[in-house]
């Protein structure tokens, strides 16, 4: 399949060696002249801008994917919205399959310990939430397949946010919070799964969660995390109130799908082993 990737960031690069190893031709569009994994083929423009942007036109991809994250001095409209109209009315459409969208979990707006699957209503509660649904829309316009993959939060060696909030006790929670995961490893394998997917004909949804399925509070994950480097733990907060969502990740499950890192433990038991 020829790959065309809009974005490679930390994750997008995580994407693009799995792409590359599975044998697809990429051509990977960036922001910044860093190189890219070795094997892919750069075009270094900003989607933002674009008066770039006739440059894709002379490609044929087979498939697209979005994987773009704001960069300081541009805003989640430009980067979500505006960028991704830009690529759609550049590219050419006669050859794509489909497109992928890297989307965020945050477009639910649930917040008091709801459970969340594929068929939940996207109802934001913030701007974020509101701007990356719209730019899901902007598919639905589309004459091929298309699917937002809704991804929780990621983690991995180089996203090591929980592990400096167990070094600052200030901020220990006060109250249940829960939270979604998924390893950024795992993201990157769904995706080229989803590629594998398209290579065999089905019929993917117009959106896919993609998560490790495992919901825990905060504090939990915290007292494990401080359990195993033998530091303080947070205390306990009260059961009640609770904010947060509990996602679950059947479609992804029905795939066939397989994570490498079924829960927090699993994958930061590697990050840990990783640091030492």
């Amino acid at each position: 399949m020829r790959v065309l990737q809009i974005g490679c960031g930390g994750l997008g690069s995580l994407i693009a060696q799995a792409t590359l190893a599975q044998g697809h031709a990429l051509t990977i569009v960036r922001r910044s002249q860093q190189p890219v994994p070795a094997g892919a083929q750069a075009l270094y423009l900003d989607v933002v801008a674009e008066a770039q942007l006739p440059a894709l036109s002379n490609l044929q991809p087979d498939i697209l994917l979005y994987c773009l994250a704001p960069v300081t001095g541009q805003t989640y409209q430009q980067t979500y919205v505006d960028g991704l109209r830009h690529v759609l009315a550049n590219v050419a459409m006669a050859s794509l399959k489909h497109v992928f969208f890297i989307s965020s979990t945050g477009i639910y707006g649930e917040n008091q310990g709801e459970w969340i699957n594929d068929d939940t209503p996207a109802v934001p509660a913030d701007e974020g939430g509101h701007i990356m649904l719209a730019a899901e829309q902007l598919l639905a316009e589309l004459p091929c397949g298309h699917t937002a993959l809704r991804v929780s939060g990621i983690y991995g060696p180089q996203r090591l946010y929980l592990l400096r909030l167990l070094q600052n006790s200030e901020r220990w929670p006060a109250q249940v919070h829960w939270t979604n995961r998924v390893h950024e490893q795992d993201v990157a394998a769904a995706v080229v799964h989803f590629y594998q997917q398209v290579i065999d004909g089905a019929v993917l949804p117009e959106h896919c969660i993609v998560t490790d399925g495992v919901p825990a509070t905060q504090h939990e994950v915290l007292q494990w995390l401080a359990t195993q480097q033998q530091v303080p733990a947070p205390p306990t907060p009260p059961l009640q109130p609770q904010s947060g969502k509990r996602i679950r990740n059947q479609y992804l499950q029905q795939t066939g799908f397989k994570l490498q890192f079924t829960d927090y433990q699993a994958g930061y038991a590697s990050i840990l082993s990783s640091l030492k």
